[in-house]
């Protein structure tokens, strides 16, 4: 099975979406993680709940819908029908 380079690029632009807004969030979680265990404040875990697992997870859910993976599609070659030989 080869795989043209139409399909490659979509693959390739998929996977950057999926990085940028998947790892958007986690780096933004982290951020403020870091940022309360330094001492800064307690408070700063708030945001990162906010930006880890709520836009991080909506993100996610988003991105599964609008998934362009199954958009091109090989054409399914049909087979010719077998027909029963009459006696």
């Amino acid at each position: 099975m080869t795989v043209s380079t139409v399909e490659a690029a979509v693959a390739a632009k998929e996977l950057r979406r999926w990085v940028a807004w998947l790892g958007g969030a986690l780096v933004g979680s982290c951020i403020f993680t870091g940022a309360a265990l330094a001492g800064l404040g307690a408070w700063l875990i708030a945001p990162a709940i906010v930006i880890g697992p709520g836009i991080g997870g909506i993100a996610l859910v988003w991105l599964a819908i609008t998934t362009d993976t199954n958009g091109l599609a090989a054409p399914i070659e049909a087979e010719e029908p077998v027909l029963a030989e009459a006696a």
